[in-house]
Parts: structure tokens; sequence; C-alpha cells
């Protein structure tokens, strides 16, 4: 709720200082055309809503475009909680962060798989998603 309009708010927009985003040991090496299906499926496991998928991918999908390969991992919760603490007034029953980071790729590499643990909706939720380039 914004308290200067007492307007419902469906989304915050925001930007900051990214940690230390690099291309790790584990992750994904993502095919240009199967981007679209495997950030679906990923971004599903994650807890984002059809909707909140479709602005994310929306949103990220011609970044990815612009090279063969991609590089994907998304940042661990304790990662971001970390980097990038959050303060609410009133404590959610569920909190969905996902960070992906990517890089572009010419050819693939070898990453080990990164495993994704399934997120579960329950009473009061809030979703905060973005990304970083890894540069």
């Amino acid at each position: 709720m914004d308290n200067n309009t007492n307007r419902e708010l469906y989304s915050l927009y925001w930007e900051g200082a990214d940690f230390n985003a690099s291309v790790t040991e584990e992750g994904f090496i993502v095919k240009k055309e199967d981007t679209a299906k495997f950030l679906e499926e990923k971004l599903d496991i994650l807890g984002l809503s059809n909707k909140e998928a479709e602005e994310f991918i929306i949103y990220w999908l011609p970044k990815l475009q612009e090279s063969e390969y991609n590089y994907i991992r998304f940042t661990s919760k304790e990662e971001i909680d970390e980097y990038m603490p959050l303060e609410f007034s009133k404590e959610p029953d569920t909190l969905i962060r996902v960070h992906m980071q990517f890089k572009n790729l010419d050819e693939p590499i070898e990453v080990r798989e990164q495993n994704l643990q399934k997120q579960q909706r329950n009473g009061f939720t809030v979703v905060e998603w973005g990304g970083t380039e890894i540069i």
C-alpha cells in the first residue's frame, strides 16, 4: 500500500550495486533457442507464478538471446539475503527471491548442473526477482 496515495501496488522496482557475480562450477548452459522453455521450467521450480515468470522472461529473454549460449546460475537465498537484505513492516509468510546471474557465451562450457529446490507459497507472499549480467 502506498501511504501517500492509499493505492495498492502490484510491484516495486529498484536498482542497486550488485555483489561479485561470477561464473562458478555449477549452473546451467542453455542454448539460445532453448532459453524461454528453460526459464519457464526453472522459474516454476523457484516459485514464480505464471504472470511473474512471464514478466521475468519478457524482461530478460532479449538479453539472453544475444548469444548462442548462456551460462545461467540462480543465486541462493542465503547469498541474496547476505548481499541484499530486506526489512518488512509486516513479515511475509513466504518470501521468494529469484536472482539470475548470466554470462553470454559463444561456445558452451562445462559446469555441474545446479540443484534447485521447489519453493511453495503459503499465506502472505512477497516475491522479488532480478538478475545480473556477468561481465
